[in-house]
Formats: C-alpha cells, structure tokens, sequence
C-alpha cells in the first residue's frame, strides 16, 4: 500500500474532479475492500462542503456468485424501485463518484450466454436513466484502485501479491500525473488545456470524416455526426452547471460518428474487459454503418451479447482519438481495464453516442439525434484500435484531405 499522504492526494484528486457545489449530495460507488479509501473520500467530500456523502459498497465475488446460482430472469429484473430511486436521486441533482476496482476474470466459471444475457436485458431497463451521464445532465466521474486478482493481471512476473498491488498503484499514480513534480492538480490541470487546445483545432476543422489505416489491418472511415463537436477533459453539467472531469485518467478527444455511414475493417489492438470477461483478437467489419461481419479469438459469445443487444448496438457512438505517445501508453502495461487501456489507444464506441458531442444535442430526441447522425442505444461499449503505426487523415467537405495522426500521434 502507498503511504497516507499518496493515498489522500489521489483521494483529493477524484474529490475535486467531481467539483461538488455546497451543499450537494454525492453518492460513491466503492468495492468493498477499499471501505477505507471510501471513508477518506467520504471525509473530503464533507470538507468541500457536500450536504450528503453516501457510499454504496460494491463486491464482484458477490455478482459472480449471482452469475452462477440465480434464477436468471429473477436476475435480469431491475425493479421499478431501483429506477424510481435513480429518478428521485437525479431529481436532487446528485453528484456520482465510482472508483471501480475490477479482474478480468472476474466471473470465471460462469455461464458466459447467461451473462451476456442478464447485462442486455439490464441495459435496456436502465436506459431511461442513462441520460444524467450520457449528456452530461448531472456531475460525475470514474476513477480506480487495484485489488490483487487485477494486479496479478497486470504484473503477472512479480510473485509477491503485495508488491504487485503497489506496482498497479503506482501505475495509476503515473497515469493521473501524481509522479510527477508540483500539486497533482495543478498537473492534472495542465493536462486538461492540452487536450482542449487539440479539440479547438478538431473543432475549427469540421471534418466531414476520418479515415484510419494501421499495420494491423484496419482500413476504416468514419464519417463524423452533423453538428459534430470534439470534446475532452473536462465538460459542464447542463443541470447543476459545474465543471467536471468525468474520467480519471483520460488521454482522448472523442465526436460523435455519423452511425449510418461507417465502412470498412477495424482491427482491435488490445483485449477489452467486458464486465467481467474477456474479449481478445477481434475485428469488425462495417458497412452502411452496421457491423456486417465480426471475429473473436476469445469471448465471442461476450462479443455477440453486445452486438445484439438492440438495433444501435452493431452501430458506432464514439470516435476516439488517443496519441500513442501518451501517460497511460508510456506505461508499457496492458491494464485489462477499458478506463484504463481506452486511454493507451485511439478507440471506437459500439452504441450510444455522447448527445453533448453534437450540437444542441442535449435537447434531442434519440430520432432527432439519428436524423443528424447520432446514435441511441442501450450499449456503450469501448474497444481500441490504436497503434504505434497508426494514420488518420481528416477529409473536409471539399474532398480534400489533412494529416491528423501519424505514427499513432497527433501531427499538429
């Protein structure tokens, strides 16, 4: 474990990127383990003021047990209850705080169909209340903390359980620039202006497109949502009016994809932990913006729940630009974590799109938002493509076309 002091400036960290109003409550989705990081947090939050601090604690053995003995529909059933109180807590304009703390196999044993299932029919009963984080109607932000099942995946050659939770937390120290020298906030801050400064130039160019080319075999274009806006760092809840930062760490500026007109193959470049379980060696190919064709070394059935769990599922959300050169890529690890490794790579989004990447996006209906592009879903799920020998060029309107990344960072 880091000493005290460490533990408590990332604690501040992820406290002040949620940036809660006086008075506001906050509720902190933590896995039970870490009951002592969650009560630091806890106390932060009350010294920033918070009018309520609640923890929900988590535990994935509990979840996995669930996988494995329950009556499936019993499991799949969100209670009107469960939704009711996501309502009455958006309603009080509640800010959210997770800090997930999660394995790869996570749910080894389980029925991987059974699971698949149980997460699809959960999606589409919880979309009604997917709108306070998807458009940003609310504060919130996602952080993380190692447990030992996920620092073995990481560190698979050091064979002391402990050292290899404290190789993962400094891991995710590096990746929220704590290591470095200065205030970790005014780092993380300095970080933010360099990606707004890369989504002003993205913006004033107003690509009709992007096309994505890599070694691995991915030949793509991506045509951009109309009204499309690139966005990254921090963003602004449309209800409450604060600044947050929703991810911690993040590298990426990412636009909403126009997700009738995707076409061709993209190759994945790292695995995708998918709740719980792993998917490897997978590709897709798109035409007319739906995917057509699609192949998994590993977790195909995890692959295909996510594909068919609603019309806009085959459908992209998300276009992510991630320079290779980055602090979560400089790291050298494969995290087995998409917070994580969806910051080491340019990466793509399967269903929903960001309705704040598109403008006036927020007041739109999911047909109004399709009309101009944009795409609705129950899913939003991350998978990266990025190389070290990746190129995008922006096309404008006219056809013609601007070096965006070479050799998997950005140009300008």
């Amino acid at each position: 474990m880091p000493d005290r002091k460490k533990l408590k400036q990332y604690a501040a960290l992820l406290v002040d990127c949620v940036n809660l109003k006086e008075g506001q409550e906050l509720i902190i989705r933590i896995a039970a383990e870490h009951a002592e990081f969650g009560r630091l947090l806890k106390e932060l939050a009350y010294k920033e003021k918070a009018g309520k601090v609640t923890i929900v604690f988590e535990d994935e053995e509990s979840t996995r047990l669930d996988y494995l003995y329950a009556d499936e529909k019993k499991l799949s059933r969100v209670p009107e209850s469960e939704l009711l109180r996501q309502r009455e807590e958006q309603a009080r304009e509640v800010a959210y705080l997770n800090v997930i703390s999660e394995s790869a196999d996570a749910f080894r044993r389980c029925d991987e169909d059974k699971c698949g299932r149980v997460r699809q029919a959960r999606s589409r009963a919880l979309k009604p209340v997917q709108d306070y984080t998807l458009k940003s109607q609310g504060q919130w932000c996602v952080g993380a903390l190692p447990n030992r099942a996920w620092a073995k995946q990481v560190f698979p050659k050091i064979k002391d359980e402990d050292k290899a939770v404290e190789a993962l937390y400094d891991a995710i120290f590096e990746t929220v620039y704590m290591n470095k020298r200065g205030n970790p906030r005014k780092n993380w801050e300095k970080h933010g202006e360099i990606l707004r400064e890369h989504c002003r130039i993205m913006n004033e160019y107003r690509f009709a497109a992007l096309h994505f080319t890599s070694g691995l075999g991915t030949d793509l274009l991506v045509p951009l949502a109309k009204g499309h806006i690139w966005g990254g760092g921090s963003e602004k809840a449309s209800i409450t009016g604060q600044w947050f930062d929703p991810n911690i760490p993040t590298e990426e500026i990412f636009t909403a994809p126009d997700c009738r007109k995707t076409e061709g193959k993209v190759v994945a470049s790292l695995p995708l932990n998918h709740d719980g379980a792993l998917i490897d060696h997978f590709s897709f190919e798109f035409h007319k913006g739906k995917v057509v064709n699609y192949k998994a070394g590993k977790g195909k059935k995890t692959l295909e729940s996510i594909l068919n769990a609603d019309r806009g599922s085959v459908r992209l959300g998300e276009v992510a630009l991630v320079p290779y050169d980055s602090a979560v890529s400089n790291t050298n690890l494969l995290f087995y974590n998409t917070l994580f490794d969806e910051n080491a790579a340019c990466h793509l989004a399967l269903g929903a799109c960001y309705p704040t990447t598109i403008e006036g996006g927020e007041a739109l209906s999911d047909k109004e938002l399709l009309k101009l592009g944009g795409n609705s879903s129950c899913m939003h799920v991350d998978f990266m493509f990025g190389t070290e020998d990746l190129s995008a060029d922006g096309i404008l309107p006219d056809g013609s076309e601007v070096p965006v990344f070479r050799k998997g960072n950005f140009v300008f």
